[in-house]
């Protein structure tokens, strides 16, 4: 079995991957609270249901007054727009607030029982599907997966594993050794220790001066063109 070294890990990246876990479980549940807040009959309860809402918020609103306002008329359909009004159901401000569009929030009862967010557009179903795998639900509300969170975060760790990849990270630290080996004997000034850092792309430990480091985006960068190389041939 091929060992795997590690070599650095995407914190940003985590942090930004788990702030859009989150976020969509809010803005899921958001949308929810919007749908269930401005008609009386109907509760997201399933998964099912809640794909089906966040596919088209609008049509699955028109859909829920048309089954449960029940106006019969030989050879006609309800209109969900006319039932909304004869029932008192706020059926544009519900368009508007899945829309982002504007809203005067005093005169909207049901957003505000719904705290929604003026401007903010319900979340799409392409922006809920990219994280969907990483939410539970249970009870009409999403939460975060937390263990699918974490079994997906080794992505974000960059491996180095075949002889070449690992000559040239040996390489990288020889190279960083010899340095401090030599500049110990040797002092040099801190503006030569930047001169030689900007060229070979290291760090120093202590900024501007101290010992010299190997900078993991240079090794990664250093790694990818050797894969990139290797694939092309």
């Amino acid at each position: 079995m091929t060992q795997k070294l590690l070599i650095s890990t995407d914190r940003n990246g985590i942090a930004e991957f788990q702030k859009a876990v989150q976020g969509t479980a809010e803005a899921a549940n958001q949308l929810i609270q919007v749908y269930e807040a401005f008609q009386p009959w109907e509760k997201v309860t399933s998964l099912d249901q809640f794909t089906e809402l966040v596919s088209d918020p609008k049509k699955y609103f028109d859909d829920t007054i048309v089954v449960n306002v029940h106006v019969t008329a030989r050879g006609l359909t309800v209109d969900p727009e006319q039932a909304a009004r004869l029932f008192n159901i706020s059926r544009d401000l519900y368009n508007n607030a899945v829309s982002g569009m504007p809203l005067v929030m005093d005169d909207c009862p049901e957003c505000q029982r719904a705290k929604v967010k003026p401007g903010k557009r319900a979340i799409s179903k392409h922006e809920f599907s990219a994280y969907r795998d990483y939410l539970t639900f249970d009870a009409g509300t999403f939460t975060v997966n937390s263990e699918a969170v974490d079994s997906s975060l080794d992505k974000f760790n960059f491996y180095i594993s075949t002889p070449e990849e690992i000559a040239i990270y040996n390489l990288y630290h020889d190279i960083v050794k010899l340095l401090n080996q030599i500049t110990e004997l040797s002092p040099i000034t801190p503006a030569e220790r930047e001169t030689i850092k900007t060229a070979l792309k290291l760090h120093l430990t202590e900024g501007h001066q101290g010992s010299f480091m190997v900078n993991n985006e240079t090794l990664k960068n250093a790694i990818n063109k050797l894969k990139y190389t290797n694939h092309g041939n």
